[in-house]
């Protein structure tokens, strides 16, 4: 009663610009250092790809992190420095924590202080890229860090396609032009990890469904969803006639896989397996597909298994071709989604056709 008289009488003073008292904020540290120690215990760890997934987690640092967190050798910005508690220099905290309590908070957020729970439903993956980027953060130099998170863009990329005189005039633009570039492959480089998809040479009409299926939260990424959804129909449709007109390199991207994991792939992908009601990988993804299904010779591996498992568990099911997908995915055994992704790694980007032989 004392507690609830205490609220409606309006006495405490809820202002940030007040502070908390020592004893209240000694209470709340306590208690939310207590309660990620013992919610994260769980949490199982997997084996982290460091050198993979860094780039994949800076980028989304660079993105949607570091305007409160900032990155190496920046100043804090005024305006998140007057929040109660103030945004943490993670340079200096993350080293305090425990894999698998970052691995909690980053996923799950933290109440009253403005932290948010991932918002890629159930994309754990997405997750421990980020969890690696920061257990590598404390050590990095700010040149370091930059080469991380920027990725594909380059000085001249964001002269040409952000002169001053645009941001003089118009300030800082709505849509970063260079967003797509941290992460993904241009004309002249690939993606910047592996768990990233090569989306140059793909079809325009899948490029933009899959970024209206961002865009409207029924395709689950908390490293796209925050970029597609301030996204209008010509930024998309600009965006898939873009990536859509990339040339696609000749070279396989990856070694060929042991023989016997090469023939299985090959089967699956040729002729699918009937005892488990599987088809032919191939009568989708093949260079003479529909325009709305992805091609997937060329893309890595990791990626390809990624979203397997993404599938299987049901994630983008929300969707029609997802939920397709799904069924699909969830009949493959670990050994047959291993060798259909190594299979397909090892082919040329510009794809396979169903009804040619294949040949090594």
């Amino acid at each position: 009663m004392l507690v609830l008289a205490i609220a409606y009488s309006g006495i405490f003073n809820i202002a940030a610009s007040a502070g908390h008292p020592a004893w209240l904020e000694w209470l709340l540290m306590l208690g939310k250092e207590r309660s990620v120690i013992v919610n994260s215990k769980p949490v199982d760890v997997p084996e982290l790809d460091f050198a993979e997934l860094v780039p994949l987690g800076a980028a989304h640092f660079q993105g949607g992190c570091a305007t409160c967190h900032r990155m190496p050798g920046q100043l804090l910005n005024p305006v998140y420095d007057q929040m109660l508690p103030p945004p943490p220099d993670l340079t200096i905290h993350a080293p305090m924590w425990t894999r698998e309590q970052l691995f909690w908070m980053v996923r799950n957020g933290i109440q009253f202080t403005g932290m948010p729970s991932w918002s890629g439903h159930d994309r754990d993956d997405e997750v421990w890229a980020v969890v690696a980027f920061l257990e590598v953060l404390p050590s990095m130099k700010k040149e370091d860090y930059l080469k991380y998170a920027n990725g594909n863009v380059s000085d001249k990329i964001k002269v040409k396609n952000y002169p001053a005189s645009r941001l003089a005039s118009e300030g800082r633009p709505r849509i970063n032009p260079n967003a797509c570039d941290r992460c993904h492959d241009t004309g002249d480089s690939p993606p910047t990890s592996p768990y990233v998809p090569r989306l140059g040479g793909q079809d325009n009409a899948y490029l933009k469904r899959a970024l209206h299926e961002y865009h409207s939260d029924l395709r689950q990424s908390g490293f796209m969803e925050p970029i597609a959804v301030e996204l209008d129909d010509e930024h998309i449709n600009s965006l898939a006639n873009y990536y859509a007109s990339l040339t696609v390199p000749a070279a396989k991207t990856a070694q060929s896989p042991p023989l016997t994991g090469f023939e299985l792939g090959r089967q699956l992908v040729e002729h699918g397996d009937l005892s488990r009601k599987i088809p032919a990988c191939l009568s989708c993804h093949g260079a003479n597909k529909r325009s709305d299904y992805p091609r997937l010779a060329g893309q890595s591996e990791q990626y390809i298994r990624q979203q397997l498992q993404v599938l299987q568990r049901g994630v983008r099911a929300k969707t029609p071709h997802g939920a397709i997908m799904t069924a699909i995915a969830q009949r493959l055994t670990e050994q047959q989604a291993e060798a259909a992704a190594a299979f397909f790694a090892n082919q040329s980007p510009a794809g396979l056709k169903a009804e040619e032989g294949l040949r090594q």
